[in-house]
């Protein structure tokens, strides 16, 4: 599985900043300034402190793409075996501190386990040089997002999408996976229910919701979640995943039964 990583730095409020702006009092009382208002932005080590704030935002963003970029462990997204072609997204928070530290670290993205990983990243970056307001030190949020999308390599002669039933198991891979995808919405279609969803949504005519769960190595759909509109609706589509029948063979990689997992977004009519 090959990953196409690309990653982007903003800093918050970073299109209102202005060299010529003036600190309020309030602010320079407080102890975190955003990036827009601060006097002097933090300073990554290795950039030269004799640039300007915006040429120092973009040797910040240079070097903090470059840290991500041979430090973020991509094995670990390699293991969550994603459907081909899946956007990522890793929302990362965190603060410089008054000494010039990173702090605060916060994650967000669809798997604890990319979570963890933009974490521990966050972790490795060396100390920086604060931000200053009024000459003193003041802590600095910071928002960046790292996105990958998933580029799987092409299937062997060996590998098989699973096989949902009235699917003819000697399709190519390309062909079992459309037809098993087309099968799963069908039977979403058939089993919905679309008085809950005409309740739910009484000015639309119809209304979307994605589900993503996996075919374990025997067949069965496990580790369901849905979103949607409505925690009801995500729940009803979680609901009808999960009475959803056994296929009649899981995916396989080289010859051997493999976890598939599968995402798919459904749009209903009613």
């Amino acid at each position: 599985m090959k990953f196409n990583l690309s990653l982007l730095l903003f800093a918050i409020s970073l299109f209102t900043f202005s060299q010529e702006t003036k600190p309020s009092e309030d602010i320079i009382n407080s102890d975190e300034v955003s990036f827009a208002l601060v006097e002097r932005v933090p300073i990554y080590k290795g950039c030269n402190e004799d640039m300007d704030n915006k040429g120092l935002k973009e040797c910040f963003n240079d070097k903090i793409n470059s840290h991500i970029a041979e430090n973020f462990n991509i094995k670990v997204a390699e293991k969550l075996n994603l459907p081909d072609e899946t956007m990522v997204k890793i929302s990362v928070f965190f603060k410089i501190s008054t000494t010039g530290k990173i702090v605060d670290i916060k994650a967000r993205a669809p798997y604890p386990e990319l979570e963890a990983e933009a974490i521990r990243t966050m972790n490795l970056v060396p100390e920086l040089k604060p931000g200053f307001i009024d000459g003193k030190p003041v802590k600095v949020p910071y928002y960046l997002p790292i996105t990958f999308k998933v580029d799987n390599p092409k299937p062997s002669k060996n590998d098989k999408f699973p096989v949902f039933r009235s699917c003819d198991e000697t399709l190519s891979y390309e062909a079992l996976k459309e037809c098993t995808t087309n099968k799963i919405k069908d039977y979403i279609k058939v089993s919905i229910n679309y008085e809950l969803a005409d309740k739910l949504f009484p000015l639309d005519k119809s209304t979307q919701f994605l589900v993503s769960f996996t075919i374990n190595k025997k067949g069965k759909a496990e580790q369901i979640t849905a979103k949607a509109h409505k925690k009801e609706m995500a729940a009803e589509a979680i609901n009808v995943l999960k009475r959803m029948p056994k296929f009649k063979s899981p995916g396989y990689k080289n010859g051997k039964p493999v976890d598939t997992k599968m995402q798919i977004l459904m749009t209903i009519f009613f």
